[in-house]
């Protein structure tokens, strides 16, 4: 019941996580409870079991985690001991060690500290590996889109060989879900003031009803094509009952959707991607551009996410799963340009692609072209992606799916730009074509610098280069 308060009458201290009261906006924050600074910290004032009550952002925090916890030992029926935080990308070493510390007084001991997005694509590969037979995932490269209460978040991600490599993140405060609630709150305030010539804009207590109805209504819209809006008493002691169809508020929200779209365009334009690069799109909006994953509910499946990190590191010792804390050790480097080998058809093949985390070392295996053959020319390249920019979508007033520009459907393939060593095998023996069997190593250390090395297994002719 508490907690319950504290949510009605507190909103946004998550997007003011532990930062000092003079960073904060206080036309950011959502809810009736005042924000305050308390020893340079921001805080809110509330009345609370009927005195005037400040509560740091970090009090409320831990007050909301040992409710979590709560919950789920309730649920469980046993203990919980520790746990994985999610935090978003854009937190700072201090707004991460806070958090853990909140969590710490809620009675958890936190395991490790992961990005949103980070355990968004933990979930989703974590199903696809539960449901492929032979465990073979594949590399991609996925962007993640996550709109949450108060900011979005795009970020671009890269998973090779099973490790997952964040690309590029871009952060826009000014939308997020409350945008869209906005939008209905300004639509059902309309219709309140038309039947009762009441304005409610300046009547905080009307208000914070009317979102916390509204997000009731924008939920059921997601499954239905028709939702209602009710709010008890909203303002004066009159009640209020409206209803708004799916069509008429996509139509409302064309301007936040174009919105949406540009901050994707800018999160590839600013890592150098093409969206005919991006392999999966987690987790919203339809188009025919790339694979959208709709396997987890988008509200759940950070919690997911996080679920599987914690079995994952299960095994770990204390002082590995301390170490995994410190952020400075998920930073992984990785290949900037796609290596491979130029076939006798000039055909590039990508050996290692881009974005792969290093270092890394891969393998492959040629055979000889004709009967006979003596001598094997090896070229190896570094490849570009030659792309034009476009536009992610092209977008009008409706919202007919006509309007995709479907040409960004085909993937675009590298081309070889650089070469970087050319190796030639001589004095092979005599075989029939493809009975002579040529093993290519390329190794490529954090520095990025390449050790190639080919060998033909029959006779064990070896070339290396560096």
């Amino acid at each position: 019941k508490d907690l319950n308060f504290l949510k009605i009458n507190i909103g946004g201290y998550d997007k003011i996580q532990i930062t000092r009261f003079a960073e904060c906006n206080s036309s950011e924050i959502k809810g009736t409870a005042k924000l305050v600074d308390k020893d340079g910290v921001p805080a809110y004032s509330v009345e609370f079991k009927n005195q005037e009550t400040i509560f740091t952002v970090q009090e409320i925090t831990t007050k909301y985690i040992a409710s979590l916890r709560e919950s789920a030992e309730n649920f469980l029926g046993q203990p919980v001991a520790g746990t994985v935080l999610a935090i978003p990308t854009y937190f700072t070493d201090s707004q991460r060690l806070a958090l853990k510390d909140a969590t710490e007084k809620a009675g958890l001991r936190v395991l490790q500290l992961i990005n949103e997005p980070t355990a968004a694509a933990l979930a989703y590969e974590s199903d696809q590996k539960s449901v492929e037979s032979n465990n073979d995932l594949h590399d991609k490269t996925v962007l993640i889109l996550d709109l949450g209460s108060d900011s979005l978040d795009v970020t671009i991600m890269s998973i090779r060989s099973g490790m997952f490599t964040i690309l590029g993140n871009t952060h826009d405060p000014d939308i997020g879900g409350a945008s869209f609630d906005d939008l209905l709150m300004n639509h059902f305030a309309n219709e309140f003031k038309r039947k009762t010539q009441i304005d409610i804009s300046l009547n905080k207590r009307a208000l914070v009803k009317l979102r916390n109805a509204v997000e009731v209504t924008k939920k059921t819209l997601s499954s239905s094509s028709t939702s209602p809006c009710s709010v008890e008493s909203l303002a004066d002691g009159i009640d209020f009952h409206g209803s708004i169809n799916r069509t008429r508020f996509e139509i409302m929200s064309n301007k936040l959707f174009t919105r949406i779209l540009d901050v994707i365009s800018n999160a590839l334009n600013e890592n150098n991607l093409d969206s005919q690069l991006i392999d999966e799109l987690r987790d919203t909006f339809k188009n025919t551009i790339t694979v959208i994953r709709q396997d987890f509910e988008p509200d759940e499946v950070v919690a997911h996410g996080c679920a599987f990190q914690g079995d994952l590191i299960s095994a770990l010792d204390d002082q590995m799963i301390a170490n995994s804390i410190d952020s400075s050790i998920a930073l992984v480097p990785h290949l900037s340009k796609p290596i491979g080998v130029l076939t006798a058809e000039k055909k590039f093949v990508v050996m290692i692609p881009e974005n792969t985390p290093l270092p890394a070392r891969r393998i492959f295996h040629f055979s000889n072209m004709v009967d006979d053959q003596k001598n094997i020319y090896i070229e190896i390249w570094e490849g570009a992606y030659d792309l034009a920019p476009k536009p992610l979508l092209q977008t009008t007033d409706n919202l007919d799916d006509s309007n995709i520009d479907v040409s960004l459907q085909e993937k675009s393939l590298p081309s070889p730009v650089t070469l970087l060593a050319e190796l030639v095998l001589t004095d092979l023996p005599e075989k029939k074509m493809n009975e002579l069997k040529v093993e290519i190593t390329i190794e490529v250390d954090i520095n990025q610098k390449c050790i190639i090395l080919a060998k033909e297994l029959l006779s064990n002719k070896l070339v290396e280069l560096e």
